[in-house]
């Protein structure tokens, strides 16, 4: 069942009638109508044939909620903040019949998301909600048109990352708390995502080849960090064991303890991921490339790497020094 165009610009739908006959009409000029047909005589088919999906489709949001989360979020290699975002949507949307939700309520949805984090979280809700109305449609599920496909999205912001200097790591440090400083300690040398920083553990850590495996990323792709000595010297002080998680820090206690010491230090508001930010912009200052640097941050794309290049110093100032001496002092100052 499907909405065609013909060669004259006339939109067609392709279905079955409640006889079970295949059914090739033009219903419509434009595509939005010819959907909203096709809908209804997909509906009368089911009705007809007293199909499940007729039911399904005038279930609540809510209802079909533990489907995608079992078959869709649960697959997922990183799945904790999109469960998070899923929730507050289901918040949102979940009394609402699947057939009711229409695009100007996720076009409101997705403005407030907008105006209370930012268009680039708005635009990760979005596509969390059009995933899900595409997930129950090709499941077979739901029937009727995606209401995402009609809201407009704005760009997302510039690229704003708040890294801090090596200086400022080392201002930092004295006011977390001993159980907490050597895994944020970790974290500025390794540029570990949150959940791959807390999830770490002892039998992905090689300390006769110096390497540190990570099973389990947000692109799907399993890598490897190197194991330098300041790394080692950390993690040989905490005790190795033959497996099991190396820090006994959750989520919440990281949070705490940066805030609690970006507040003492004077540094401003510190989020854990700025702990990964902080590791890019210091491992190009220091002489790394970003070709290395996209490996070890798990980037699927060079130009998600490249965005860390605005902020390393110097080199742009040194690179123009080749510069110098072409045009004599004395000819810009106009002496003889």
């Amino acid at each position: 069942m499907k909405v065609y165009r013909n060669a004259k610009g006339l939109y067609g739908i392709d279905y079955t009638d409640e006889t079970g006959k295949r059914r090739r009409v033009i219903v419509a000029t434009n595509e939005s109508a010819a959907k909203a047909e096709l809908a209804r005589r997909t509906s009368a088919f089911y009705k007809a044939k007293n199909d499940p999906r007729l039911q399904q489709e005038s279930q609540l949001f809510k209802d079909m909620a533990p489907l995608f989360i079992k078959n869709h979020i649960n697959l997922r290699p990183s799945k904790q903040t999109y469960l998070a975002m899923f929730e507050k949507i289901v918040k949102y949307f979940g009394n609402y019949r699947l057939k009711d939700v229409t695009p100007l309520q996720v076009q409101t949805f997705y403005y407030e998301k907008a105006q209370l984090t930012s268009y680039s979280n708005a635009n990760r809700y979005f596509g969390i909600i059009s995933k899900f109305f595409n997930c129950l449609s090709d499941w077979d599920q739901y029937s009727g048109p995606n209401p995402c496909r009609k809201v407009k999205k704005q760009p997302e912001e510039p690229f704003q990352p708040h890294p801090i200097s090596e200086q400022e790591i080392q201002q930092l440090l004295p006011f977390i708390s001993n159980e907490v400083r050597p895994c944020v300690a970790i974290g500025f040398y390794t540029g570990l995502r949150r959940q791959e920083l807390l999830g770490l553990r002892w039998e992905n850590i090689d300390f006769t080849r110096k390497t540190i495996y990570i099973p389990k990323t947000k692109t799907e792709q399993p890598r490897t960090l190197g194991l330098t000595t300041d790394i080692e010297r950390i993690l040989q002080g905490l005790n190795p064991q033959p497996s099991g998680l190396v820090f006994s820090v959750t989520e919440q206690q990281l949070k705490y303890q940066l805030n609690k010491a970006s507040a003492k230090s004077g540094l401003g508001h510190i989020r854990p991921h700025d702990m990964r930010h902080s590791f890019s912009v210091n491992f190009l200052n220091r002489g790394g490339d970003l070709e290395h640097l996209q490996r070890l941050l798990g980037h699927s794309k060079i130009t998600t790497t490249q965005r860390y290049l605005r902020f390393k110093t110097g080199e742009i100032a040194s690179k123009m020094t080749v510069m110098d001496g072409m045009i004599p002092l004395d000819i810009v100052q106009g002496n003889p």
